[in-house]
């Protein structure tokens, strides 16, 4: 059996607020949108990135299963790659994108990275690579 991976939804709550994110300050092309179901998928350079209001997951998913969101979950990050982070985190405060953290450098592994989080809570990273430093 061979499973083919195929797209990241988030199920987010503010579906609007979080479409105009991704579309308009991630600057991903809407390759398909349902405004009356709340659906719309993005390209990310190949990979999708769809968004859904969370509140319809219960027509797929039985009233009996648990479906709880923490707006402070890190258990999935989306990362993505700028040729420059200090430009990219410049471009962001302008658009009020608040930092978790300062920039962090991990030379051993050849990168620059920092974490905000979408309208939703959803985590992203941000990667700027950089030479590896063997000692």
């Amino acid at each position: 059996m061979k499973f083919r991976y195929t797209y990241t939804r988030l199920n987010v709550e503010d579906f609007q607020a979080c479409k105009a994110f991704y579309r308009d300050v991630m600057g991903l092309d809407i390759k398909f949108e349902d405004d009356m179901d709340e659906y719309v998928e993005f390209d990310a350079n190949g990979i999708r990135i769809t968004l859904f209001n969370r509140k319809k997951m219960t027509d797929f998913i039985p009233q009996t299963e648990s479906l709880s969101y923490d707006p402070h979950n890190a258990q999935v990050a989306l990362s993505f790659q700028v040729k420059s982070l200090d430009d990219a985190i410049a471009y962001l405060k302008g658009h009020s994108v608040e930092l978790l953290a300062p920039p962090t450098n991990y030379p051993d592994r050849g990168f620059l990275s920092t974490c905000f989080r979408d309208p939703d809570g959803n985590l992203i990273e941000l990667e700027q690579i950089t030479d590896v430093l063997i000692t």
